[in-house]
C-alpha cells in the first residue's frame, strides 16, 4: 500500500493539485527566485513567474545566468524546465526537493519498500541521509538556547 502525500509548490507554497502535473525547475529559476524551497512547481506559478528573455540587449546572457540543459535552446523561462510529470514520478526523480516540499513519508516508504528497484532505493536513501543530517543540524542542542539577562 502506498503512502499519500501532497507537494507544496516551491514558489507559492500551496499544494499542487493532484490532477495537475508538477514541473521541475533548474538552477536559473533558483537564481532568479532565491526564496524557492525545492524545485518542484505548479503550472500556474511557472506561467506567472516566467520570463521572456535570458539575454541582454547586446545579445549575451545576464551576469550569473545558469545555462539551460544542453538539449534546450536557452531563450526564456520555458527553456529552464528539467521535467514535467506526476507527483510520484518527480518526487522519485528529485527526492531532495520532494523531501523539502512535503513528500517525506512517501520517500521513506518508497526507499524501504521491497518492490523499489535497488538503484532507486539507494538514491532515495542518499537523499534521506542528507535531509536527516540537515534536520539534525538545524535543531538546537541542549544549552545552546540564547540566554537573556533580566
Amino acid at each position: 500500500m502506498s503512502v499519500a502525500f501532497r507537494i507544496r509548490c516551491c514558489l507559492c507554497a500551496t499544494n499542487i493539485p493532484l490532477a495537475g502535473d508538477v514541473i521541475a525547475l533548474d538552477g536559473e529559476w533558483q537564481r532568479r527566485y532565491p526564496h524557492m524551497r525545492g524545485t518542484l512547481a505548479c503550472e500556474r506559478c511557472v506561467i506567472d513567474y516566467g520570463w521572456n528573455c535570458c539575454t541582454t540587449a547586446k545579445g549575451g546572457f545576464v551576469d550569473g545566468h545558469v545555462a539551460a540543459p544542453e538539449d534546450e535552446v536557452d531563450v526564456d523561462s520555458w527553456s529552464h524546465h528539467l521535467a514535467r510529470g506526476t507527483h510520484r514520478a518527480l518526487v522519485l526523480t528529485y527526492p531532495c526537493s520532494g523531501l523539502l516540499q512535503g513528500a517525506e513519508a512517501y520517500v521513506r516508504w518508497r526507499a524501504g519498500d521491497k518492490h523499489t528497484e535497488p538503484e532507486v532505493a539507494a538514491r532515495l536513501g542518499e537523499a534521506l541521509a542528507e535531509f536527516d543530517a540537515a534536520q539534525a543540524a538545524a535543531r538546537p542542542t541542549a544549552g545552546s538556547e540564547a540566554r537573556t539577562s533580566v
